[in-house]
């Protein structure tokens, strides 16, 4: 028999990436989740370097080395010389990537304000602290 809280919970995942996709224009910028997590973590973490993203994100090495080289391609980081570490790079973003980093917040804003029509704010805080709980019970 499947789980259907499994189910739900898939089904909406779907549902919310596929409404940031359109939303941000995506497919049009060719930009994925992990574009939008690095540059998140990139603009939220000083002196970020590719090292810290991978622990950050817990993810390959080899997996963001490649997000990273793509962001930069595309003028979206720029990456500087490290005064700590001679053999990484301190990695910035460049006013395209924080303007792309804007929009993303700002359609994220309104994919949950669509989200969440309909539900009371102790819905939204139980939501809130069931996937959280969640999150947890799978991090064990």
């Amino acid at each position: 028999m499947v789980d259907m809280t499994s189910r739900y919970l898939f089904d909406l995942m779907q549902r919310y990436r596929a409404k940031m996709k359109t939303a941000v224009g995506a497919k049009a910028l060719n930009l994925n989740a992990m574009h939008i997590q690095c540059i998140r973590y990139i603009n939220d973490v000083e002196n970020c370097t590719a090292n810290l993203i991978v622990q950050g994100l817990d993810r390959d090495k080899s997996q963001i080395s490649l997000v990273i080289r793509d962001m930069a391609k595309r003028g979206w980081i720029e990456l500087l010389p490290n005064p700590e570490d001679k053999r990484s790079k301190l990695i910035k973003l460049t006013g395209e990537g924080t303007e792309l980093l804007e929009k993303v917040i700002q359609e994220e804003a309104a994919v949950a304000q669509k989200m969440k029509e309909g539900l009371s704010q102790e819905d939204i805080e139980t939501f809130d602290r069931i996937v959280l709980t969640m999150q947890k019970n799978l991090m064990k």
